[in-house]
């Protein structure tokens, strides 16, 4: 069981690109405040990305990639200086000088649930191209990108929207293998015995796990294994394993006709009140409400 692709199925990725620019001269581009995370490719060029007066630009260059997981209100511009950040839009003050080449895309999950993968990550992610780690996919896939998004020729969008897609695991996958985070769901999925622990849950969440199950499956005693997990996890296996049953329910709940009584049954629990109880603990709504919302 692959549980990132897990997540990603039950949280329905959608993503592609929405501008595809040169610049010249001076000039400032600053996206709207949306819910939806943002990705900026810098084809060619220099630039850089401004945070607010109080923080230091930061320099871009042909072939980074920046991703911002929360949208984080943000600005690129030709200017190192420290500025305040421009209302939403771009401005252009003259079309001389060198040229800087943008592509801009975002990342949107169609699901409402919570995002632990979102969620584990910092408000910014900076991935350089001369990352000897990343260097060898990054350029391949943003030039695939940038070529697809320049040709826009029959079926570009299409390519483009999978590309996108494949540049997210991407970016996820190279945040885990630098282990960036300590705790949290992507510190998870870097650590060989909680992954495996996962693994069990994804594959099986109707089972009847216990923490003694799990460390057994794991090959650890049950205190080490509760301790490292909630360690890394920040909850309980148990914690974990009801949650992800309670996302596993609010999908069946959401796009299956499937009924509450019967969904309850599945995941083992003995009457449709104590399911609902859970239920609404864990997503913060009735089971019947997001079956009236279907």
């Amino acid at each position: 069981m692959d549980v990132l692709s897990d997540v990603l199925k039950l949280l329905r990725l959608h993503a592609s690109v929405y501008l595809n620019a040169d610049f010249c001269g001076g000039w400032s581009i600053s996206s709207p405040k949306e819910n939806i995370a943002r990705y900026h490719i810098i084809e060619r060029g220099t630039c850089w990305l401004h945070l607010g007066e109080d923080k230091e630009p930061l320099t871009l260059r042909g072939g980074d990639l920046v991703f911002f997981p929360r949208d984080t209100r943000h600005m690129m511009s030709d200017s190192n200086k420290q500025q305040p950040l421009a209302e939403p839009g771009m401005v252009a003050e003259d079309t001389e000088g060198p040229i800087t080449r943008i592509v801009c895309g975002y990342f949107k999950f169609e699901s409402s649930l919570v995002n632990p993968i979102l969620d584990a990550l910092p408000d910014v992610v900076h991935i350089k191209h001369d990352d000897p780690d990343n260097a060898i996919w990054l350029e391949a896939l943003l030039s695939q990108i940038c070529r697809e998004t320049e040709a826009d020729v029959l079926g570009s969008k299409a390519v483009i929207d999978k590309l996108s897609d494949v540049l997210f695991v991407q970016i996820i996958r190279c945040w885990i293998n630098k282990k960036e985070s300590e705790t949290g769901f992507l510190a998870a999925l870097g650590d060989p015995k909680i992954t495996l622990a996962l693994q069990k849950v994804h594959e099986d969440p109707s089972a009847r796990w216990t923490v003694e199950s799990l460390a057994e499956q794991v090959q650890m005693s049950r205190s080490a294994f509760a301790k490292r997990f909630n360690t890394v996890m920040g909850n309980t296996p148990m914690h974990y394993l009801a949650h992800w049953r309670m996302q596993k329910a609010y999908e069946l709940l959401s796009t299956t006709n499937k009924s509450v009584a019967q969904i309850a049954e599945k995941f083992n629990y003995q009457s449709e009140a104590s399911f609902s109880k859970a239920f609404k603990q864990h997503m913060a709504i009735g089971p019947g409400a997001v079956r009236r919302a279907k």
